[in-house]
């Protein structure tokens, strides 16, 4: 029978973890630090304005506007802070991983394969994607240090710095609330069924519970003195998860946004057929993507009859739900509660070696899938971008243009080698055009009109050839030059 005590295993995962940082730096670049998805464009088109407009952001929390003030708007430092937030969980699960097979002697091969299997597939679902890293990285790195501080170090400092980083992870996604709470409760059920000393640390909790809630209440007195708390989320993410289908085409969601039917939306008149055929059909969208992590809960719970891991799982079903009309966005949060769950029952695990084995399916599996959707994103964006770096910079550079001279009606447009600021690019919107600043912004009327409040047009890029030979027929662009990708009307 294979022996996995003879496995140098920590040698191996350090190996493994960097192999993964240099493959992921390389995709980093063959993309130009390209984001993989737009919304911190969009973000980047709030945070460069005006007093409390910049703070204004009903989608996103206001971590966004605190970091460019900070850090400035600069796509390059925050993929480096990215880059860096990532290398840095790598070497703390090291670090933990080091002290809890110290304690736990037996079966330390089979906790690093586990461990760096979860690891890796946060890492990569979550990918180079801007908007949602630095959340989710602060997050994972806060939840890192909190439990090498608590449970290894016993270190006050360690854990009100883990505690901290939790709480300001919060300011930069809102269902990062959500999570926090429940993964609290899940704590608080982990010191009662595991160490029975709920009652005894009762004070150190609440301590704890303070700390998390410190940057979320300092922002919201913030925003709240310059008039800047506006929340748009519920009312656009619950249409959208309703009625999407019904938008049409997202060049015209601006139209859309400001119907009478999506601001004056309430849950409690959908119709019961609707609500049901909603929740079911994306129910069936998360269960193909998470049903590898409610397997590994079940099996942990076959083998070690915890009610720990049944609380985990009972919070992991609610946080999906709550996420439900963003989960292909969301649901990766959840991970942890899986993760801890495998961990508390792996030495069950360890003497059941068909359970190891599934858990093993299950986790490699979804490696496998975050990998591929990973890897083909990486291609496109190469592809996309050697024809943008390669066809049309040459030629923006040769009519001296730069971002603000440019519409797109590709959200994903975006080349580091035009000048002037990202941001200022100008394109059909997204769910920024609820921004108070754009509210007279009618991308149509804009780009044929040209209002330089908002853009100066000289270029427009379109990947959609009817798009382009209709705004060339309406008379304003008189040239067009085409690309592998695009067509160009000057």
């Amino acid at each position: 029978m294979f022996d996995w005590r003879k496995i140098d295993i920590q040698n191996i995962s350090k190996t493994s973890l960097i192999i993964f940082h240099l493959i992921f730096i390389i995709s980093i670049l063959i993309v130009d630090g390209y984001p993989q998805t737009n919304d911190i464009l969009h973000l980047f088109k709030i945070t460069p304005l005006d007093g409390n407009l910049k703070f204004i952001n009903g989608i996103f929390g206001p971590g966004y506007t605190y970091y460019t003030l900070i850090f400035s708007n600069n796509l390059n430092i925050l993929s480096t802070i990215i880059l860096s937030l990532g290398i840095l969980c790598s070497v703390l699960i090291n670090s933990l991983l080091k002290s809890f097979t110290q304690i736990n002697k037996d079966n330390n091969s089979i906790v690093y394969i586990i461990s760096i299997l979860f690891h890796l597939i946060l890492l990569i679902t979550i990918g180079f994607n801007h908007s949602d890293s630095i959340f989710i990285l602060l997050l994972y790195n806060g939840i890192l240090i909190f439990i090498y501080g608590y449970f290894f170090k016993e270190k006050s400092s360690l854990c009100f710095l883990g505690l901290l980083l939790i709480g300001v992870s919060v300011l930069f996604r809102h269902h990062g609330i959500f999570f926090v709470f429940l993964i609290f409760l899940n704590f608080l059920a982990f010191e009662h069924y595991k160490k029975n000393r709920l009652m005894i640390f009762l004070k150190k909790y609440i301590l704890f519970v303070i700390i998390l809630a410190i940057p979320t209440i300092i922002s919201q007195i913030h925003l709240y003195s310059i008039d800047a708390l506006v929340n748009w989320q519920t009312s656009f993410k619950l249409h959208y998860f309703f009625y999407g289908d019904t938008w049409g085409n997202w060049r015209d969601l601006k139209y859309v946004l400001e119907s009478e039917e999506i601001r004056n939306f309430n849950i409690l008149k959908v119709n019961i057929n609707d609500a049901q055929d909603a929740i079911l059909s994306h129910l069936r969208g998360v269960l193909r993507i998470v049903y590898p992590f409610i397997g590994c809960f079940l099996l942990a719970f076959y083998v070690s009859k915890e009610k720990i891991i049944l609380y985990s799982l009972a919070f992991f079903l609610i946080f999906i739900l709550i996420v439900l009309a963003g989960y292909h966005r969301g649901y990766y949060p959840g991970i942890f509660f899986c993760y801890m769950s495998v961990l508390i029952s792996f030495k069950h695990i360890s003497q059941k070696k068909i359970c190891l084995y599934l858990i093993l399916i299950f986790l490699i599996g979804h490696l496998v899938y975050v990998t591929d959707n990973y890897s083909r994103d990486v291609i496109k964006r190469f592809q996309v971008n050697r024809d943008i770096k390669n066809n049309i910079v040459p030629f923006l550079k040769k009519e001296n243009i730069d971002y603000q001279n440019i519409f797109s009606d590709d959200y994903n447009f975006y080349t580091n080698k035009i000048d002037g600021k990202m941001h200022r690019l100008c394109n059909w919107g997204g769910w920024v055009l609820n921004h108070p600043y754009l509210a007279d912004y009618y991308p149509r009327e804009v780009l044929l009109k040209n209002d330089k409040k908002y853009c100066d047009v000289k270029v427009f890029i379109t990947r959609d050839k009817a798009l382009a030979d209709e705004y060339k027929e309406k008379g304003k662009f008189k040239n067009l030059y085409k690309t592998n990708f695009y067509y160009l009307l000057i």
